[in-house]
């Protein structure tokens, strides 16, 4: 089977451009805004698709009114992850280096993005500045590619995410016409009140964790940082977190704003329910006492609400209010 065949038809294969030169950025690059009707790439950087996944997908695209641009990549399966290394490198190398793709959207999360960031060709990534989409696993990538690129990231919905219209008028007002978006939470928690503006940074809590220490990691300083997690117990969440402050990663932080976390507190007849703690007090335990501006609540990460958040922009949040605001546009 040709290993370039796509769901959209007329779309021609493009030598990825050899560029071996490299430098380290010194301000934000915004990619350009998506327009309707344009192709999406989509890749599978993480955890395999199952048929009923991939059905889904497209489904998504049809509601999205995107055109659909894949290789036969997408469907591979190699045990817990969505092909080899070698198999998910080339696809993303592929849709950053084909000029008919406009944006470049993961599938699904689970495991496996933090495996290729080595093997990533940064300064070709940084020739061919595109929005890359997703979240959970896709934080890896998100974080690695601000760190070598400037380029910002748009930690939103995954091709196989519930799409209602709720996500769907953020994910538009972001991406496609790069509104300075406001987020509202309707009922905030706040764990240390007041207000605070600077760049946003963040993702999955289990992802970040696991950048620290590699050529990846970001420097947090002078960001607000969101947070998401989705099927860990509050001890684990403790132990993230406490290695967070051990770390030194919320040192010259701005603020926290803290999203879904799904199935992550434990629940009448969980077993040692009655020994657990809850997650507000995990928060207010571990991160109280930081002398920064901190709320939970935020609609973003495992669940059908889910926001779009461009990483590297400025924003601005107010625990009062419960408002996270972006002061610009994620878009050129």
């Amino acid at each position: 089977m040709d290993r370039r065949k796509f769901i959209k038809s007329g779309v021609l294969v493009g030598a990825v451009p050899a560029i071996t030169s490299f430098r380290p950025f010194n301000e934000v690059i915004k990619p350009k805004a998506l327009k309707p009707g344009a192709s999406i790439g989509v890749i599978a950087p993480s955890g395999a698709l199952k048929r009923s996944s991939y059905e889904l997908l497209v489904e998504n695209f049809q509601l999205l009114g995107y055109q659909i641009v894949h290789t036969d990549n997408l469907r591979v399966q190699n045990g817990f992850l969505a092909g080899t290394d070698a198999q998910k490198v080339e696809d993303l190398h592929y849709m950053y280096g084909n000029s008919e793709v406009s944006a470049i959207l993961c599938a699904r999360g689970g495991y496996g993005a933090t495996r290729i960031l080595e093997k990533l060709d940064y300064s070709l990534i940084a020739a061919h500045c595109k929005p890359l989409i997703g979240y959970s696993d896709i934080t890896a990538l998100h974080l690695a590619i601000y760190k070598k690129c400037g380029i910002v990231g748009f930690h939103g919905p995954v091709g196989i995410s519930t799409f209602n219209p709720f996500s769907i008028e953020h994910f538009n007002a972001v991406i496609q016409k790069g509104k300075k978006n406001k987020i509202t939470i309707d009922d905030p928690i706040v764990i240390s009140p007041g207000i605070a503006t600077g760049k946003l940074i963040g993702g999955n809590l289990s992802v970040m964790i696991s950048m620290i220490g590699t050529p990846h990691e970001c420097d947090w300083s002078n960001h607000i940082i969101f947070i998401e997690e989705v099927g860990e117990s509050t001890y684990r969440i403790d132990r993230m977190l406490t290695q967070l402050r051990s770390a030194q990663k919320f040192k010259g932080i701005k603020g926290i704003v803290l999203g879904h976390f799904t199935r992550c507190d434990a629940q009448p007849g969980d077993p040692y329910y009655e020994f657990s703690t809850s997650l507000s007090e995990v928060f207010k335990d571990r991160l109280g006492d930081l002398g920064i501006p901190v709320m939970g609540g935020g609609p973003f990460g495992h669940e059908v609400d889910n926001v779009t958040l461009p990483i590297g922009i400025n924003a601005t949040m107010d625990t009062e209010k419960g408002v996270l605001k972006l002061l610009e546009s994620a878009v050129s």
